[in-house]
């Protein structure tokens, strides 16, 4: 059985994502939190109800982003989580296996959109699940004791 790939054309190339496994996914996601957590909640506020690809990245929305990934850091920790969503061995472009620094080299803006895409392919589906899932937790109410 072959293996279905998510496809995003991004600036004129095809990426294609294999989808992580359940325990590189739940790992990556909690490094990513520890860096990322509330830029991206506000990035999944902020799309809600649209995919992260339909999202226009502008300079709002990559800035709190950007910036906590590289205030303060440990720069090996921020190179290897951005490696491990657009340049491993489960991303392609047009066909071909990417090597992060030659393919990125003077194209930031560029990794950052195939980053959001990875985010999009990896976890799209547990954004929409949180988003639904907010609209639907009941909220407390004041009840008054039985007399």
């Amino acid at each position: 059985m072959a293996l279905e790939l998510a496809r995003r054309e991004i600036d004129g190339h095809v990426y294609e994502f294999e989808q992580f496994g359940a325990k590189r996914a739940t790992k990556l996601l909690a490094r990513l939190s520890k860096i990322v957590g509330k830029p991206l909640a506000l990035g999944i506020a902020a799309t809600a109800g649209r995919k992260l690809t339909e999202v226009d990245i502008s300079a709002e929305v990559l800035s709190p982003i950007a910036s906590a990934l590289f205030d303060s850091l440990d720069s090996e920790e921020v190179q290897a989580l951005l490696e491990a969503f657009t340049a491993d061995e489960k991303v392609l472009c047009d066909g071909k296996k990417v090597f992060f620094d030659k393919h990125y080299e003077g194209r930031l803006d560029h990794m950052f959109r195939v980053f959001w895409a990875a985010l999009e392919v990896q976890y799209g589906n547990f954004f929409a699940a949180f988003t639904a899932l907010q609209g639907s937790i009941p909220r407390a109410t004041a009840h008054s004791p039985a007399t």
